[in-house]
C-alpha cells in the first residue's frame, strides 16, 4: 500500500514539472541527477530524480546556476513561442486552417496579442495559410518565423502584439 501511495505522489509530481519541460529540462529537471542523466525517457528521469533527491543538491544548483541550472535556460518569450509551436504543431496547422481553436488563441497570447485580436488573428493565419505552410516539410519554426514577419508588417498587429 506505501509503494502505491508513493507511486501516486510521484506521479503527480510529473504533473507538475511542466515548468521542468519548458525550461527544456526532463521530468526531473535541473540538479545533478538531470545533468548527467540526458535521455528523457521515463525510467531515465525516475533514475535523474532519485539521484536528486539522494544527493539533495538541486535546490542548490537552482540557486548557483550549477549542474545545468542557469539563468540562461530560463524561458524567454522567443523560446517560449518556439517550445510551444513545436508541441503543438500538428494542432495548430489544423486550427490555422480554419482559424480558431484554443492553441491558435494560447498562441496569439504568446505573440503578446490582446485579447481582442484573438479573433482577427486567427482570420489572418487561416487568410494566410497557404504563406506560413509553404510545403509539407515546412518545420515549426519556419512557420513561426514566417507568422512573425507577416504579423510585424500588418499595422494592426505590429501596434498590438508586443512579442512578436
Amino acid at each position: 500500500m506505501k509503494k502505491l501511495f508513493v507511486l501516486a505522489i510521484f506521479g503527480l509530481t510529473l504533473v507538475f514539472a511542466s515548468n521542468g519541460f519548458a525550461a527544456g529540462y526532463g521530468a526531473a529537471g535541473c540538479g545533478f541527477g538531470g545533468h548527467l542523466i540526458k535521455e528523457n525517457k521515463i525510467l531515465h528521469q525516475i533514475g535523474a530524480w532519485f539521484l536528486n533527491g539522494l544527493l539533495g543538491n538541486q535546490t542548490f544548483a537552482m540557486t548557483s546556476g550549477t549542474s545545468g541550472c542557469s539563468s540562461m535556460a530560463a524561458v524567454t518569450a522567443g523560446n517560449e513561442q518556439k517550445i510551444f509551436v513545436e508541441s503543438n504543431y500538428e494542432t495548430l496547422a489544423k486550427e490555422m486552417a480554419v482559424g480558431e481553436g484554443e492553441n491558435l488563441t494560447t498562441l496569439a497570447a504568446l505573440l503578446g496579442c490582446s485579447g481582442e485580436q484573438a479573433g482577427a488573428f486567427g482570420n489572418y493565419t487561416q487568410e494566410h495559410y497557404d504563406t506560413l505552410f509553404q510545403t509539407a516539410e515546412t518545420t515549426p519554426a519556419q512557420m513561426l518565423d514566417v507568422l512573425k514577419v507577416g504579423l510585424s508588417a500588418t499595422p494592426a498587429f505590429a501596434a498590438s502584439c508586443q512579442k512578436i
